[in-house]
């Protein structure tokens, strides 16, 4: 029995270091956002700065996390001079979690 419960315990503990490093916003952001945000999410001919945008500074985390989800079209998108949509699908639920919370705390720093 003992050596059961430890067995569950050692699963959970290893299931737990997969989701926090599947949570780290920094990281990412790094593979998945920069490549058109720009590194340090101040934008490129790709995609508008991230750091300083009243969107994300002001807006809900749900609103965020729901163009993080949904992406936007070229016709959605608030900057129409960008020729690129942001695509759908880029991050799991608990990952546009852990980007809104990089992107509303640690990128606007």
């Amino acid at each position: 029995m003992i050596r059961g419960v430890g067995f569950v315990i050692l699963l959970a503990a290893l299931g737990a270091g997969e989701i926090a490093w599947a949570a780290d916003g920094t990281k990412l952001f790094s593979d998945r956002c920069a490549s058109c945000h720009g590194p340090a999410g101040k934008g490129s001919a790709s995609g508008p700065a991230l750091k300083g945008d009243p969107f994300v500074m002001n807006g809900t985390a749900a609103e965020i996390k729901k163009v993080i989800m949904e992406g936007r079209s070229v016709a959605d998108k608030k900057f129409p001079n960008i020729p690129m949509p942001m695509p759908s699908g880029m991050a799991s639920d608990s990952e546009a979690d852990a980007l809104v919370g990089y992107l509303k705390a640690d990128l606007q720093k």
